[in-house]
């Protein structure tokens, strides 16, 4: 085992590994595409005692005040930007979710390690966090390319995707399956393998089981780690979600006089 790594565990066409990216992910054999939510600090705001938000995405948000964040984070973007760049092979695309106050230093430690800004996308969580100002409803996600673009499987595709976060576990920044899904499905294909470098509760890899992609995920928190773990074994054991199953079989009417 490389000395790096903690703990991993294999499970299916997932290898889950416990350990610091930064240095893991120099041995890792190649993948095909990036899916991943980096850390930054998120500080708390407001008061939410008494709130209810429709999407579940407040459940964590309870008489919170401005002494503190929500995240452990102590790596720049400027760590880790140039090794998840040197990850990938060339003509490959990346994801990278941020929020509004941290995209301009996130996108100019991507470019810089080499990466070429695809488009911003946004992801309407439909239930505001609260705030002393205007309260924010909306993440955003860098979509950056390696080497020379190629176009998404759906181009059809809108940039501003609106669903809920339910969540599944104690992960306070999770994000939904779903839209990993969206994302994991138009930059890659069926049997190819994405990576997340700061894998937290696990959600790319559910996303890449129900979509048919290999997965390798990595980090540094045991709790987490150990959720990811649980969270990815259980989607193998749940029916397919993202994957559109075969039609079926219709029969064809014959011509006329043929029996």
């Amino acid at each position: 085992m490389n000395s790096s790594i903690i703990d991993e565990v294999f499970i299916g066409d997932c290898r889950l590994i416990l350990g610091d990216c930064t240095q893991v992910m120099p041995a890792l054999e190649p993948v095909d595409a990036v899916v991943t939510d980096p850390p930054y600090l998120v500080s708390k705001g407001g008061f939410a005692s008494n709130l209810q938000l429709e999407g579940g995405f407040g459940g964590w948000m309870k008489d919170y005040g401005n002494s503190g964040d929500i995240v452990k984070c102590d790596l720049a973007f400027t760590d880790w930007a140039g090794v998840v760049y040197d990850a990938l092979p060339d003509r490959s695309h990346a994801y990278f979710m941020t929020n509004g106050r941290n995209i301009k230093d996130m996108q100019g430690a991507l470019e810089n390690s080499g990466f070429k800004l695809h488009t911003l996308l946004v992801w309407d969580k439909r239930a505001a966090l609260p705030n002393k100002y205007y309260q924010n409803v909306t993440e955003f996600c860098l979509f950056m390319y390696k080497g020379k673009a190629f176009t998404i499987k759906d181009p059809s595709s809108k940039n501003l995707v609106s669903l809920f976060q339910r969540d599944e576990s104690e992960h306070p920044t999770e994000k939904p399956k779903e839209l990993m899904a969206l994302w994991i499905k138009n930059s890659s294909d069926v049997g190819q393998t994405i990576l997340d470098p700061f894998m937290g509760s696990g959600t790319t890899g559910v996303a890449c089981v129900k979509t048919g992609r290999k997965f390798i995920g990595i980090e540094l928190d045991r709790k987490y780690f150990d959720i990811a773990c649980q969270r990815v074994q259980d989607a193998y054991k749940q029916p397919d979600m993202f994957v559109t199953p075969p039609a079926k079989p219709v029969q064809q009417a014959l011509p006329m006089g043929v029996k």
